[in-house]
């Protein structure tokens, strides 16, 4: 009876001792992790509260307008000392610099009436503060090829984290230019450095980058949030490490990017180097009428993407039948630079004997290392066609026995005298029969072959004409066409490029590498105008905003009509079939 006395006593203490500790006052703590913090860099403010509450009792995007809310996380703790119940809520937020050196508060923090510390933060030039940042656990250097590029011109970021501590975990956040292409180049690289005697480990990673548009931009550099372990000497064994979360971004970066000359005609390729080659693939020695020569062009550049390469080869001929089969695209590194590629393959099969010239093929293109124009061109082929084999044989089989015939009556008539001219012997009626046979039958022969000879060049062009488009009603069909729309309600140009040659692509089953093939491809004059129209909004020199998707679904959408009234199968030399890489 005792016992049960003393245990409901004791419960009794614990819940006026809990109840207590709620009473107690509210009390709301905030602090950062570092101060001074360099322009633009991550800090983390953690506010603690002595009691439960919820994450919805404070929004820290609203009180904390002036600086930008990377992350916001929380967490709840509860604990009994000697009978005493006690909770704690911590929100940690990561939040991002101001851009501007100077002094910058943070405001009072107000949770459930209770008013936390204000905290002033001073926001220091991240060009001057290199000391600074060396003093931190992490830091990101970063370098650029050029601050001057030309629109569509490729150049390289090369970001450098320095930890110095073992790295747990983490996340490098890719740069960001705005109107501009920005992906990963090869892998990273690890290495270690000593600066001011201490020692780094460093993690190297390199982005290419491609602006869309011309003007001045700023690059925002690439950003790292992560844990990294240090050994603490509170710890009872030395091999227990700490774990330290760590944030740091890369100061940003000014370019300039230029508009293409204003006298620059065709396809703007800006590059270091371009080559164009073409060969015949399996020379012959003799080429008759009829059969067809594979020739390989090859289109080389230095700093460019393979979807920038433009088409090379020729398109017709007077001579000949000229057939393209689908281009080929490829890109490798050599040397630390990109290098693009376009292999097309074409086959021109002569329709009439004598010479056949293949004319050279120039490309222009922007020498982005000297600043100017330049050309690259292929040699010219020339071709002596004969005529089809089995026709010069017949001929020349059938004419010698005419000549032969032909001659003998002449000799005999000259020796015969006047008187017995008019008289015909019979081994000479004999011959003259011979004479007209072999007329009638080389006759019927050369019509013969020229029969054949014409349904065989028929059936080489049916067999190498490549089908005709086909629509495909698919899933991947229908979500892209919804893409489209979206993109273009939104007049949302980047989008719109890449939404309707994707979309044409699942809705033939055919090989878009670009707008103009799109045009071609339906040959209607309203949407290759709304086409090019996009094409410049994207690519002008000026700032030119874009606001015609919904008439550009409309046009894409007429023509889509017309197609179908009218059967119309696509041009040869516009979208070959697509083959499977």
């Amino acid at each position: 009876m005792s016992n049960l006395r003393h245990s409901f006593m004791g419960f009794i203490c614990f819940f006026l001792c809990a109840n207590f500790a709620i009473a107690q006052e509210l009390d709301v703590v905030a602090s950062v992790d570092k101060n001074p913090i360099v322009q633009s860099e991550p800090f983390t403010l953690t506010v603690t509260v002595n009691d439960d509450v919820p994450q919805s009792a404070w929004n820290p995007e609203q009180a904390l307008s002036e600086f930008r809310v990377l992350n916001t996380r929380s967490a709840r703790r509860t604990s009994v000392v000697n009978g005493v119940s006690s909770r704690t809520t911590s929100f940690v937020v990561t939040l991002q610099a101001p851009s501007t050196p100077g002094i910058v508060r943070i405001p009072p923090i107000t949770i459930n009436n209770a008013s936390s510390n204000a905290i002033e933060l001073k926001i220091l030039d991240a060009q001057a503060a290199t000391d600074e940042l060396e003093q931190r656990p992490a830091f990101i250097r970063t370098s650029v090829e050029s601050n001057q590029v030309y629109v569509q011109q490729q150049f390289k970021l090369i970001a450098r984290l320095y930890l110095s501590a073992n790295l747990l975990s983490g996340n490098l956040v890719a740069p960001t230019l705005e109107l501009a292409e920005v992906r990963q180049f090869g892998k990273d690289e690890e290495s270690y450095e000593i600066i001011n005697g201490k020692r780094y480990q460093v993690f190297q990673r390199t982005y290419l980058i491609t602006p869309q548009r011309s003007g001045d931009f700023t690059i925002e550099g690439p950003m790292f949030d992560g844990q990294i372990s240090r050994e603490t000497s509170r710890s009872v064994f030395s091999s227990i490490a700490a774990t330290q979360p760590v944030s740091t971004i890369a100061p940003a970066t000014k370019i300039t990017v230029l508009p293409r000359p204003e006298n620059w005609q065709g396809h703007w390729l800006p590059s270091e180097l371009v080559s164009v080659s073409v060969e015949q693939v399996n020379p012959q020695a003799d080429i008759a009428v009829g059969q067809p020569i594979t020739l390989q062009y090859r289109l080389t550049a230095i700093g460019v993407t393979p979807e920038q390469l433009p088409r090379v080869g020729i398109s017709e001929l007077e001579q000949a039948s000229v057939y393209p089969e689908a281009p080929e695209l490829n890109s490798t590194v050599r040397n630390g630079r990109v290098i693009a590629q376009r292999t097309e393959t074409i086959a021109v099969i002569p329709r009439q004997s004598g010479e056949l010239t293949i004319p050279a093929v120039n490309l222009t293109y922007f020498n982005t290392r000297l600043n100017r124009p330049e050309s690259a061109t292929t040699e010219a082929l020339t071709f002596n066609i004969k005529p089809a084999e089995g026709l010069q044989q017949d001929i020349a089989h059938t004419q010698n026995p005419v000549t032969q015939q032909s001659t003998q009556p002449q000799n005999t008539q000259a020796q015969a005298s006047p008187a017995t001219q008019p008289v015909m012997q019979p081994e000479q009626q004999v011959n003259n029969h011979y004479f007209l046979l072999a007329i009638i039958f080389a006759g019927l022969w050369l019509i013969t072959l020229a029969l054949w000879a014409w349904w065989w060049f028929r059936s080489s062009i049916r067999n190498n004409a490549p089908s005709p488009a086909v629509p495909v009603e698919n899933q991947e069909h229908k979500h892209s066409w919804a893409a489209l729309e979206q993109a273009a309600k939104q007049n949302n140009a980047p989008a719109t490029d890449k939404a309707l040659r994707h979309w044409l692509s699942a809705r033939y089953s055919v090989s878009v590498t670009d707008l103009n093939q799109v045009a071609e491809f339906y040959d209607h004059p309203p949407l290759s105008s709304q086409i090019e129209h996009l094409q410049r909004s994207r690519y002008a020199g000026k700032d030119i905003s874009w606001q015609e998707g919904k008439a550009l679904i409309r046009a894409l959408k007429a023509a889509e009509k017309i197609r179908k009234q009218a059967g119309k199968a696509p041009k040869e030399s516009v979208l070959p079939d697509l083959y499977p890489s």
